[in-house]
């Protein structure tokens, strides 16, 4: 790569740093006892692991509140600095979709910060692991901050470690992988300095004067290389349309919807005025013509009985009637078949994405092996 690159965001040079990778490869990485980066990488350094051959293995920190980084409200025992970690970080509901993700304009690839912008995004932050990397309709893309102590060495001493008995295996497990999941996305979205520039303007990385671009770079680069059965089926796929989610949702996790940001019932109900209103007109034309062919024949069937020109005007307004509910249907017919057409299309769409998918586990299965 050149020395000097222009970024999409500024035409001023950006420098990208070329940082070696990790020592621990990564068929190592997910093994129990080898946390992801080594010590002198970490960007994190409040927190200590202590560990002996009869004493029970705990956090300490060098502050005098022992609390957990960016989460003071959390001590630093077992059961709740766990506990908190899976809130913080793991996505149940998406995991149980799992490979149905690939429908929701999923793609592995998780485009740069300054990639977002070009695209008119703007970036929302939100503490709702759920919510990272996720695309709404009107070009919001919801952006989690990376945790201070997912960046501490110590942490992931403390939570690889086998000897340490006050994990269980299954929570040991899902942090594990949603968490190297989490960090992997980071080192996706942040690769030039300007990448880096705007994640400290939307305060998604750690306080300090430590977490410079090199130092971030350095650190995200253990993770580049994670195979996909590393971590967690959510972090498998990259950028999900909320939209998608939210029709899935229903049918798939019982839920109405997976989110919705709607302020006032005006703006929720606004987005299905257009079906309504072309079910009510439809509804409407179709039966005001079986009013008039109906009203036409009781005229025909009357004791006087209509006159030569009155029956011709009738069978015009039979006419136009019946042309009008043929029309209506027609028109709701080729909605319908319209909307099946477009939906099969999206689908054959997506499936390219399930098979890059498919290539990329298959790779990652054969180096595993």
């Amino acid at each position: 790569m050149d020395e000097h690159q222009t970024t999409p965001v500024s035409p001023t040079p950006t420098y990208v740093t070329s940082v070696p990778s990790s020592t621990i490869t990564p068929s190592n990485q997910a093994l129990p006892g080898f946390p992801p980066f080594e010590q002198s990488q970490q960007l994190c350094k409040e927190l200590e692991y202590i560990h002996g051959t009869d004493e029970p293995s705990y956090l300490h920190s060098h502050t005098k509140a022992q609390r957990l980084p960016d989460a003071p409200s959390v001590s630093l025992d077992s059961r709740s600095m766990i506990a908190y970690s899976l809130q913080d970080l793991d996505t149940p509901g998406l995991n149980k979709l799992n490979h149905k993700l690939w429908w929701c304009g999923a793609n592995p690839i998780v485009k740069t910060l300054s990639h977002q912008l070009t695209f008119e995004r703007r970036i929302v932050v939100t503490e709702d692991p759920s919510l990272h990397l996720v695309l709404s309709e009107n070009r919001i893309i919801y952006i989690k901050p990376l945790p201070a102590y997912l960046c501490s060495h110590a942490f992931w001493e403390y939570l690889l470690d086998p000897r340490n008995h006050s994990i269980s295996p299954e929570e040991r497990a899902r942090l594990t992988s949603t968490s190297l999941g989490f960090l992997r996305t980071y080192a996706q979205l942040i690769t030039h300095r300007s990448d880096h520039t705007i994640a400290l303007c939307h305060g998604l990385l750690p306080q300090g004067d430590t977490v410079t671009f090199e130092s971030l770079v350095a650190f995200t680069s253990a993770f580049t290389a994670l195979p996909f059965t590393a971590v967690s089926p959510r972090w498998r796929y990259g950028e999900l349309l909320l939209e998608a989610l939210n029709f899935h949702s229903g049918l798939f996790l019982h839920r109405y919807h997976f989110n919705r940001f709607e302020s006032n019932y005006g703006v929720y109900f606004q987005r299905f005025f257009p079906v309504t209103l072309f079910l009510f007109a439809s509804f409407s034309v179709i039966l005001s013509a079986m009013q008039v062919i109906l009203t036409g024949r009781q005229m025909r069937l009357g004791s006087e009985g209509p006159s030569q020109r009155m029956k011709k005007l009738i069978s015009i307004f039979e006419w136009f009637g019946t042309e009008a509910i043929g029309w209506a249907l027609a028109l709701g017919l080729m909605f319908l078949v319209w909307w099946i057409v477009m939906a099969t299309l999206e689908g054959w769409k997506m499936r390219g994405v399930k098979e890059q998918h498919k290539k990329i586990w298959k790779g990652d299965e054969r180096s595993s092996a």
